[in-house]
């Protein structure tokens, strides 16, 4: 097992040839385009925005960003779940006073609009188709050099396996203290420490450990990563996260784009993830590991992507605190089960102006293969999805973002447990500035 680490980290932080800078910036493009946000595998440094030293008040912001959210889960077997919310988040940003000190907070809500008792389990609200309220964010950024800096209170992260995996009404936010920089290339670092940790569907910050399954404890994480942004966009990164006494994760990724003739670009994407339970193993004795590759060919507005990973037997990926990194995580499921093997198929197609705004769509079509037998056995599954993305850019309604997307799952029906379902979601999302 150590070896075979060894040989797959070595692997994965190899660095690869460049690219022209103008094939990279058509690649931001198109991933802005289909943007997944049930993944992330970005190691992005700890960010104090805004270098230009704006003053404390002409600076300040007040961002209302409405959203509404519609979830429909029909499934054949369980309970369906249903819900349509109406809510979002008043975002408080300051200037810099004194060019080193800067103050935000962030009000989250989501208030049901429609939820049956008998078919919870969307995530839009706590459990009971509860509406709630809470401020997830407030923290000051102190800045101690032009472009690094260091943030403290409840905040935001966008990490793998740690972040605000914002699928939902309401993000995952944290209380803790994180130190990094600002660069959009080059060498970027971070770290810190995150004491808790409030999830999408609550109000309530717990500690890191209970969050991971640990009941009365009180266990915090630490973190330490960097990554490394060549000229023309290959990406190293790598991350180490310990949540003491329960469990520790690391994580590594390559990822290389290269222009093959005048407007196609093909990337190629290696991430390596590996898991282990640490000192008093408060969740119990495991040890896994996940590798994933992507490979991506885009040519003006079409983009084609092949997929696959492979996990463990021993156990599978736990995320309790966010942002599934593995590349084939999609809508519904991450396809990093126990000894699980899956393949993946996409295609993105950026359809230009319509009417008021830019419309693409993205479909995926993902397969989840396990064990038929033992421990680890699960039922195999397939994972049919499409999104439709509009986004309106016209008079009154410029930056309304509207997503509407549908993923079919089909579970391997010899196996017991087994339920098919159809997961149906519209999300509508608006941000304006009240000063």
């Amino acid at each position: 097992m150590a070896t075979k680490s060894l040989w797959l980290v070595a692997c994965v932080l190899t660095p690869a040839v460049t690219m022209p800078v103008t094939a990279l910036a058509q690649q931001q493009v198109s991933d802005e385009r289909d943007h997944e946000p049930n993944q992330q595998s970005d190691v992005n440094p700890i960010e104090t925005p805004d270098t230009d030293k704006a003053a404390f008040w002409e600076d300040t912001s007040l961002i209302l960003k409405p959203r509404t959210y519609y979830l429909d889960r029909d499934r054949d077997t369980k309970a369906d779940s249903v819900g349509w919310a109406l809510g979002g988040a008043l975002e408080y940003k300051s200037g810099w006073l004194g060019d080193w000190l800067r103050v935000n907070a962030t009000l989250y809500t989501s208030q049901k609009l429609y939820g049956p008792d008998d078919k919870d389990g969307t995530g839009l609200f706590k459990p009971g188709q509860e509406s709630f309220t809470v401020l997830g964010e407030a923290n000051l950024t102190v800045r101690f050099a032009e472009n690094h800096g260091m943030r403290i209170g409840r905040q935001r992260f966008e990490l793998p396996y740690l972040g605000s995996h914002d699928i939902r009404m309401v993000p995952n936010t944290f209380e803790g203290i994180a130190i990094g920089n600002t660069s959009k290339s080059g060498f970027g670092y971070m770290a810190g420490y995150v004491d808790k940790i409030k999830g999408k569907s609550d109000d309530d910050f717990i500690s890191m450990s209970e969050a991971a399954g640990a009941e009365d404890s009180d266990e915090g994480t630490g973190f330490a990563g960097a990554r490394y942004i060549a000229a023309g966009g290959t990406t190293v990164g790598a991350i180490y996260q310990r949540t003491f006494d329960t469990f520790d994760t690391f994580f590594a990724k390559v990822e290389h784009p290269f222009e093959i003739v005048k407007g196609s670009t093909i990337s190629a994407n290696l991430q390596y993830t590996a898991q282990q339970s640490s000192g008093d193993e408060l969740i119990g004795d495991f040890d896994t590991q996940m590798l994933a590759a992507k490979v991506e060919l885009k040519h003006g507005p079409f983009s084609w992507r092949f997929g696959a990973s492979t996990t463990d037997e021993d156990h599978g990926i736990i995320k309790p605190f966010g942002n599934p990194a593995n590349y084939l995580s999609v809508i519904v499921d991450d396809f990093d089960r126990a000894g699980e093997d899956a393949y993946m198929l996409g295609f993105s197609l950026d359809l230009g102006r319509v009417g008021p705004g830019d419309m693409s769509l993205f479909t995926n079509i993902v397969h989840g293969d396990t064990p038929e037998t033992g421990p680890a056995a699960s039922a195999d599954e397939t994972e049919y999805d499409l999104t439709l993305d509009w986004r309106l850019k016209e008079s009154w309604s410029d930056r309304i973002w509207l997503r509407m997307r549908a993923a079919y799952v089909d579970q391997d029906d010899d196996f017991a447990g087994a339920d098919d379902f159809l997961d149906f979601r519209i999300i509508v999302n608006y941000d304006f500035n009240l000063l």
